[in-house]
């Protein structure tokens, strides 16, 4: 949508066009949905929502994908507002938590909406960073939620890279929030630095995909066995091309041992800084340790080293007080080299003159796949320095001993995948709809959620062939009591494959091709009492035409149903419904004393509450209670070793293996997850044991057993938040968290 705007001014900057369209519409009280590229000022309207609002006595909520992020926001806002306007909640934070402007993680917000909606009632703006993170695999469904159970009286911002659906995602939002006004899209699509993309390979230099293609096929041709064997081409090829002209640069290297290996790579060959910008470092790291307690780190001394020569490296492995210092340096542009992984280019500002990729693969958690082109922008969007660069540099390393131009990403903006919906429904969400809705509700609840909508427009054109398949089958269907019988069979015929293609029960499966040769049978009869008189050898061309025709229409059926998410989440619901009346959290549509508790942890719900009910949460002591929790969700590196240790853990190990089965037999998957590698290091942690101590006896990367450590405080707080009236438990759960809440693992702000 376009309107005409005036120019406009806020805090001395003269907005762009699209900021000040957005600002205007904020000034009605309007939600506003803006997609514009990385680095061209979305912040900036955020900020406006929340200086207005606040100076009008109102109240905003800022949610942001990471806590990262959140904390950034933060300490961003508290200079912007003041500090007794600030409150920050993240789960494992909670500062001010009443506070007119609060920030927190998407989740948290989720949370509040379902199970304390009053605690929102009078927000005014909520501001959804990075709101194209909904189709993130894990976490997007938090997304949804959010903007289905959102009040209509109130009024949100979301914040998105350029993604082409968006207008389809506002649709989606208006749909959902019938009695809200509609919402207004700003999209922007030039950057304020545009970005000029190459290909670096140490013979040709930078180069273009058709160039690079081509020697690769000529070298191929010249080679004995089909492989180029040419000398390899390294970051320090690339950082030699680029040092004179092209820097700062982000290096983008996705695995955090390679951006530490190649960052000390570096620093054996370069040395970027003067006498004077030595000195400026110096005082910087010196600044910054203020803010933390003496915190030990074995990355410490070399990565000092590297920092003084302007190279450096930043990557979740980390403890916080060195990414820290990392940002506060890329900051003060005393950092001319940063290898980084991708978690650096999520929300936080780092604009520099270059952006290189060290490859154009990631692993995923599965495989190694092709970065998309929403990922290669979300990074590549940092080159380019407002006021600063004319143009940015995103550049790719090529080795052609390797080289595939399929695992590349197209590198056009104009290819950007469009967002696709993640809903997932947990055991949390489906008690606190039981809880806060009746069975009509729920099932328009479930229709509600943008992977429906989007199925819908394709389920049109599937159910309009369906129809008119079905009228050519109509005088068979007759035969099998009409229509709807024969796509009840079908239906049937479907879902008998799919058990057949996934038991491994020898007399299942026996029983299942006999229900299968009886259906066919069925089928066939309806086709021969079609044609009463003529033999079966006069019929075949025909009975072959008669079973294409129904294969067309089982594949439309089939089709049919994959679009259907909302009978998919109907089912699903009902599914994990059961399984939580069998546990005995739900009896009659009333949550029982489990049911509540359950419906106030978030991940790991069932275990969590098994763990309470079967009393460990009284019977362990404070530093195996910790242990023990830490395990919860603990999901270890590759190749990351499991610690030994002498906790009895087997109660824990028991109630999830019950778990564990009783999902696979209810559901047909497992949801469970307990992995102990690193509750030896929770339990000397709680005894007071230092942790470079405790690193000397594990493979795990420091910043990831900080977050283990933080995860299990998260889960503490949300056990204590959900038992209050029991004052001893609450006591216990205190001193535990007391005792895992400090020196390194605390967050400082």
């Amino acid at each position: 949508m376009t309107t005409e705007t005036t120019t406009r001014k806020y805090r001395g900057f003269t907005l762009d066009p699209f900021q000040a369209q957005a600002v205007d519409f904020i000034d009605q009280n309007k939600s506003v949905l803006v997609a514009a590229p990385t680095g061209v000022g979305k912040t900036l309207i955020a900020d406006y929502i929340i200086e207005t609002i606040y100076r009008a006595g109102g109240r905003v909520v800022y949610t942001a994908p990471i806590k990262a992020l959140s904390n950034q926001k933060y300490r961003e806002f508290k200079a912007l507002v003041g500090p007794e306007a600030m409150g920050i909640l993240t789960g494992d934070v909670v500062v001010n938590p009443d506070a007119p402007i609060l920030i927190m993680t998407t989740e948290i917000f989720r949370n509040m909406l379902q199970e304390d909606p009053e605690r929102v009632r009078d927000v005014r703006y909520v501001i959804f960073d990075e709101v194209h993170y909904i189709d993130d695999p894990e976490r997007g469904s938090v997304w949804e939620e959010s903007l289905i159970f959102m009040p209509p009286s109130m009024r949100f911002l979301g914040l998105s890279a350029t993604i082409p659906n968006v207008d389809e995602l506002a649709n989606w939002i208006e749909e959902v929030q019938e009695s809200s006004p509609e919402v207004e899209v700003v999209t922007h699509f030039e950057r304020v630095v545009p970005l000029k993309h190459a290909l670096y390979e140490r013979s040709m230099g930078f180069t273009t995909m058709q160039q690079v293609q081509k020697k690769y096929r000529r070298l191929v041709g010249e080679s004995i066995d089909g492989r180029p064997d040419v000398p390899t081409t390294t970051h320090l090829d690339l950082v030699n091309a680029i040092k004179d002209q092209y820097l700062p640069c982000l290096f983008f290297t996705f695995s955090r041992r390679k951006c530490e290996s190649n960052a000390l790579a570096l620093g054996e060959e370069q040395d970027f800084l003067d006498k004077g910008q030595k000195a400026q470092v110096q005082a910087i790291i010196e600044e910054v340790l203020k803010r933390y307690p003496n915190i030990e780190s074995g990355r410490w001394p070399h990565l000092r080293r590297l920092l003084m020569k302007g190279i450096a490296y930043h990557h979740a492995g980390m403890l916080p007080v060195l990414k820290d210092i990392v940002e506060e340096l890329f900051t003060h542009r005393l950092i001319s080299v940063l290898y980084c992984t991708e978690t650096f280019a999520v929300g936080l500002n780092f604009p520099c003159k270059t952006v290189c990729f060290d490859s154009s693969t990631k692993w995923d958690g599965v495989s190694f796949r092709p970065i998309s082109n929403r990922e290669y922008f979300q990074m590549a969007g940092r080159a380019g320095r407002r006021g600063i660069d004319e143009e940015g540099y995103v550049f790719t390393l090529v080795d052609l001993n390797y080289f595939d131009p399929s695992q590349f990403p197209s590198m056009k903006e104009a290819e950007i995948e469009p967002l696709k919906s993640q809903f997932a429904l947990t055991y949390n969400s489906i008690l606190n709809l039981v809880k806060n809705y009746g069975e009509e509700d729920i099932h328009r609840i479930l229709g509600q959620n943008f992977a429906t909508y989007q199925a819908s427009a394709e389920r049109q054109g599937v159910l309009v062939k369906l129809e008119l398949l079905g009228e050519e089958l109509a005088p068979y269907a007759k035969h099998l009591k009409g229509a709807d019988a024969l796509r009840r069979l079908l239906r049937k015929k479907i879902d008998l494959e799919r058990r057949l293609a996934t038991s491994y029960n020898k007399r299942t499966k026996q029983g299942l091709k006999r229900d299968l040769r009886a259906l066919l049978q069925r089928l066939d009869s309806a086709f021969y009492r079609q044609h009463p008189k003529r033999d079966r050898q006069s019929l075949r061309k025909e009975h072959r035409r008669f079973r294409r025709k129904l294969a067309a229409y089982e594949r439309l059926i089939y089709r049919e149903q994959a679009l259907d998410p909302h009978q998919k989440y109907i089912e699903e619901f009902s599914d994990k419904k059961a399984l939580l009346e069998a546990l005995g959290y739900l009896e009659e549509d009333q949550l029982t004393t489990a049911g509540l508790l359950a419906s106030q942890i978030h991940g790991n719900e069932l275990l969590i509450t098994e763990m309470f009910m079967e009393g460990l949460f009284h019977s362990y002591s404070p530093a195996e209670l910790n242990a023990a929790l830490v395990a919860v969700g603990y999901e270890p590196r590759k190749n990351e070793y499991r610690i030994k240790h002498k906790i009895d853990l087997t109660p824990v190990y028991r109630l999830w293996h019950s778990l564990t089965k009783l999902e696979q037999r209810m559901i047909g998957f497992s949801t469970v997850q307990f992995n102990d590698h690193v509750a030896a290091l929770a339990y000397r942690w709680s005894n007071g044991e230092k942790f470079t101590t405790l690193l000397e006896a594990s493979s795990i990367d420091e910043g990831d057993l900080v977050y283990a450590f933080r995860r299990g405080i998260d889960l503490l707080r949300q056990v204590r938040n959900a038992t209050t009236d029991d004052p001893h438990l609450g006591a216990r759960l205190r001193e535990c968290i007391d005792l895992m809440d400090r020196d390194e693992v605390s967050i400082w702000l």
